[in-house]
Formats: C-alpha cells, sequence, structure tokens
C-alpha cells in the first residue's frame, strides 16, 4: 500500500505500509520535507506500526505529534501525515 502527495508549499510525502491483519505492519515514510533531528523519521514511523487501517485521521494526526514530541517539522505536517496514510491505506 502506498501513496504519494505534494502537500501545500509544494513538498512531495510519500508513505508505504505494509498491512497484517488490519493493521500497519511496517510504515516508511519519504520525500523531500525536512525533519529535524533527522533521526525522529524512526518515531514516526514506529507511532504509526500497528495501527488499525480503519483509523481515522484525527487519531493518526495525534499519534504523529505525540512521537514528534520536540522535534521540527518543515514542509509537511502530521495531519498531511496522517492524511496520506489513509489514502495509502484504501
Amino acid at each position: 500500500m502506498r501513496c504519494e502527495e505534494k502537500v501545500k508549499g509544494g513538498k512531495l510525502v510519500c508513505i508505504e505500509i505494509v498491512p497484517k491483519d488490519g493493521k500497519a505492519a511496517k510504515v516508511r515514510i519519504t520525500g523531500d520535507f525536512f525533519l529535524h533531528p533527522e533521526d525522529s523519521i524512526n518515531a514516526l514511523e514506529q507511532s504509526l506500526e500497528g495501527v488499525d487501517l480503519t483509523s481515522g485521521e484525527d487519531e493518526i494526526a495525534a499519534r504523529l505529534k505525540k512521537a514528534l514530541g520536540q522535534a521540527q517539522l518543515i514542509g509537511a505536517s502530521p495531519e498531511d501525515l496522517a492524511r496520506i496514510f489513509k489514502r495509502a491505506s484504501s
């Protein structure tokens, strides 16, 4: 399962999901947005592993915001990532 989208501001975001039993078993987030520190991407991906694929965008965005902590996501938002995750899982 995969979806890529240019978000507001023109940054490309791609999310790939490996599903298992109706949940996200593995998630990979890539694109030309910026994240500081860069290794925070692991926390974002791990926050989505185990998520029920029928979860709403608000719940997914909340997980991403919590995982983001003090890291800075530039060029995309947790809401953008949640929307793209939902599109990938449909």
